[in-house]
């Protein structure tokens, strides 16, 4: 009876993990594209990619540039806030709780190529594939040891292609 309510307890908590990930995955894409559509398609995003790149040409064309900023940090604030909120469930609540996390992230974006948008994504998967892959199979590197992997691999495309997988290198004449 008792290995009954075990197994019952085990597969429970299979269910509801894959299910928090599926959550995390589908609200991770839409929050890709309901960004990617915003800086696409709108006027408002567009003003905001204008003030980024130049913000005097944006300025001379009637662009609030101070507000564009605020609302860009306003913008960060609220993806960084629902990614918290994503990985609260995995994570303990720490000082250094997302240290780990945010290595992970730059080694996405390093990988993927800090201009491409889509590259950040790959650069993601990659990471984390090549990452448990190398710590379930090379027996010296456990779960001590999984954030070198990561390193490792910002060193590895730093030395091999500095502007990443998906990233574009902009060559300008002084």
């Amino acid at each position: 009876m008792t290995l009954a309510i075990w197994l019952q307890s085990i597969l429970d908590g299979l269910v509801i993990g894959a299910t928090i990930s599926l959550g995390a995955i589908g609200i991770t894409l839409v929050v890709l594209v309901l960004l990617y559509v915003f800086f696409r398609h709108t006027t408002l995003g567009l003003a905001m990619r204008a003030a980024a790149q130049n913000p005097t040409s944006s300025r001379l064309c009637g662009i609030r540039v101070g507000w564009m900023l605020a609302l860009g940090w306003g913008l960060a604030a609220v993806v960084g806030a629902v990614a918290g909120m994503m990985i609260a469930p995995v994570v303990f609540l720490d000082p250094n709780m997302m240290g780990g996390i945010q290595l992970y992230a730059f080694a996405a974006a390093t990988v993927g190529g800090f201009t491409s948008p889509l590259g950040a994504v790959v650069g993601g998967l990659l990471v984390g594939v090549t990452e448990n892959l190398v710590g379930t199979y090379v027996s010296f590197i456990g779960t001590e040891l999984k954030l070198t992997v990561a390193l490792a691999m910002i060193i590895i495309v730093l030395l091999v292609r500095p502007a990443g997988l998906f990233g574009r290198t902009t060559v300008r004449r002084v």
